[in-house]
């Protein structure tokens, strides 16, 4: 592939990353709002701290690509368009939306991942770094949604 279309590669999938993150963000919301049960204080406070982390990366993401010259998407549907897993739609389901939310978060990690292989390709620094900061993030916050989960494990 030439360098012009990795490049092209790169940032499209960087454009991916901010949709799937705003798309996640949604679905934090959700299980924050919704989640009933035994869980729900433990994982009120959890989800919080994690939509604020992601309300910063969404922002630090876009606000790259703008540095890059590259559009962020302009209507809320293009905004989150995703492929990520949606949520059960029981909120009693506690460890379900706790696996799905952990899972489309893990998902999330290894798309950073990719486009920080995409831009250490092409030689882009910058972009390189931020999906390596991005990707560390969403690990992070996927190990403290599955750590409350029987045996911190998928079920």
């Amino acid at each position: 592939m030439a360098k012009m279309d990795k490049k092209g590669a790169c940032y499209t999938a960087l454009v991916q990353t901010l949709r799937d993150t705003s798309y996640l963000l949604n679905q934090t919301y959700i299980v924050h709002w919704n989640l009933m049960g035994t869980k729900f204080y433990s994982i009120h406070k959890l989800t919080q701290e994690i939509y604020e982390e992601l309300q910063g990366g969404l922002d630090t993401v876009a606000e790259h690509l703008r540095s890059l010259d590259i559009a962020a998407p302009k209507s809320v549907e293009d905004l989150n368009y995703s492929n990520l897993s949606p949520l059960p739609d029981d909120c009693f389901d506690q460890d379900g939306l706790i696996t799905t939310l952990a899972a489309n978060t893990d998902m999330l990690a290894e798309k950073f991942a990719a486009v920080a292989a995409q831009a250490e390709a092409i030689g882009d620094q910058l972009t390189l770094d931020l999906a390596v900061e991005r990707g560390r993030a969403h690990k992070k916050a996927q190990w403290l949604l599955k750590s409350n989960l029987p045996c911190g494990c998928d079920h």
